[in-house]
């Protein structure tokens, strides 16, 4: 197997970040716990403005860079130039507007909220579209997992007795990592240096260049957090907290799956330059088929043990019934799954459209959470985010060419299987063990007889 294959990467980078993710689920939790879920709320509100302000300084220079010419060494520096000096600029007037607002606004988590904009000075040291880009995809989650793992053993032996001290170690950890990933980076063949004109004349053509990504980026970015500050509005930091650390439990499973996401975008761009059709709709027919398996998987587990898990491993206040959500999120990750190769295809093939697509999620979550978050707080943030997806999902169903159409209907059926399953936890709230039981005979046994997963798709997998 090459040592870049798309396999391999996403693999390598899927379990780095799913036991990142796993260890900061287990810190979330001792937070969530120890501090309430108000306190965590204050931290997710401020998480997620930071990564507004990252995405805006990002301009969609590190999409552009994945998906232009990998192996082109004077991008190379173009990109280089571009995403240190240049966003060095702006970043010190971004942390001033941000940090006066708490003042000017009186937001309450206004020490929180200044501490991660603190962040924002990393982004010139940090060197993840590089790595990326040359097909080095797991050395950011790895350093980030050892991070994890010192939070958690910190708040393991020490008393931290307030959400503060919380704040300030996890900062600190993240400045660490962020010059550790700067310092062991395969850098071998890139100079450094102050630019030229001419050098900072070609850098700034990046950002035009990258203009429509920087667009659907942050219509996408609306799509993925605005539910934040709706629920932070009409409702408060506890409904943020619980609705966070549902998603977080989502997204340790999102993160396994969305690893395809990037190897999966370099290659389809390498493979679109050799004109090779057939290989794209293969490779992109080969990967749903692993994230369906991964998110049926995920789906009925959270049926059978989400009740438990907040009850006896994480009690919470259940005022916003935090099982349901989970249910919800897992029912956003099956439509997510299937239109992450999708929309890989989409922005390797026409940025255009994947501003089209970027338009459509950004106007129907917004408008999802805005109709139902005042009437159903918690889980209509929830289920707004599964309407988002809805319409992302008809987009790209009517983009594809009509193979990569036929095979959703291929894969479909491990998911079908799944729905009387999920009809009668919405129902009675829970799933008796008959149920659990044939609905994983049923998996099984078309897992096996139709063959859903072979050889030919690992190959398929493995070799680009």
């Amino acid at each position: 197997m090459r040592m870049n294959s798309l396999l391999l990467n996403a693999g390598m980078n899927g379990m780095a970040q799913g036991v990142s993710k796993l260890i900061r689920f287990a810190i979330t939790s001792i937070a969530l716990v120890r501090y309430g879920a108000a306190s965590w709320g204050e931290i997710a509100f401020a998480l997620t403005v930071l990564t507004y302000l990252n995405f805006v300084l990002d301009f969609g220079l590190s999409s552009l860079a994945l998906i232009e010419r990998p192996d082109d060494k004077g991008l190379d520096r173009k990109f280089y130039i571009a995403l240190s000096y240049v966003r060095g600029f702006l970043i010190l007037a971004m942390f001033v507007l941000a940090a006066g607002a708490t003042c000017l606004f009186d937001i309450s988590s206004g020490f929180i909220l200044k501490a991660y904009l603190l962040q924002l000075f990393l982004k010139p040291f940090n060197f993840d579209w590089f790595l990326s880009r040359k097909g080095y995809t797991a050395y950011s989650p790895l350093v980030q997992t050892v991070r994890q793992i010192a939070i958690l053993g910190v708040m393991l032996v020490v008393s931290m007795p307030s959400i503060e001290n919380f704040v300030i170690l996890d900062v600190g950890t993240e400045i660490l990592a962020t010059f550790v990933l700067w310092i062991i980076g395969p850098k071998k063949e890139f100079r450094f240096g102050p630019p030229s004109r001419q050098e900072l004349r070609g850098a700034m053509s990046c950002y035009r260049g990258s203009l429509i990504l920087f667009v659907s980026s942050s219509l996408l970015l609306f799509h993925q957090n605005f539910d934040i500050f709706v629920l932070k509005y009409f409702v408060g930091n506890a409904a943020v907290g619980i609705y966070d650390y549902c998603f977080r439990y989502a997204m340790f499973i999102f993160v396994l799956g969305s690893s395809l996401s990037i190897p999966l975008r370099r290659q389809l761009a390498r493979l679109k330059e050799a004109n090779a059709t057939d290989a794209r709709s293969e490779l992109v027919f080969c990967s749903h088929k692993v994230l369906g398996l991964l998110s049926a998987a995920f789906l009925f587990g959270t049926m059978c043990f989400s009740e438990m898990f907040f009850s006896v491993v994480v009690p919470v206040d259940m005022e916003f019934d935090p099982p349901k959500v989970l249910i919800l999120f897992a029912c956003w990750l099956v439509l997510s799954f299937y239109s992450v190769p999708w929309s890989e295809w989409l922005i390797s093939q026409s940025r255009k459209r994947y501003l089209a697509l970027a338009i459509v999620a950004g106007v129907v979550n917004i408008a999802s959470n805005l109709l139902l978050v005042p009437a159903f707080q918690v889980s209509g943030a929830a289920v707004a985010k599964i309407l988002s997806e809805v319409g992302i999902f008809v987009f790209l169903f009517l983009c594809v060419p009509p193979e990569m159409r036929r095979h959703i209907f291929k894969t479909a059926g491990i998911h079908v299987l799944l729905l009387p399953a999920v009809a009668w936890f919405f129902v009675e709230g829970s799933l008796p063990l008959w149920l659990m039981g044939v609905t994983a005979v049923a998996e099984l046994l078309y897992i096996v007889f139709a063959k859903y997963i072979t050889r030919e798709d690992i190959k398929v997998l493995s070799r680009n």
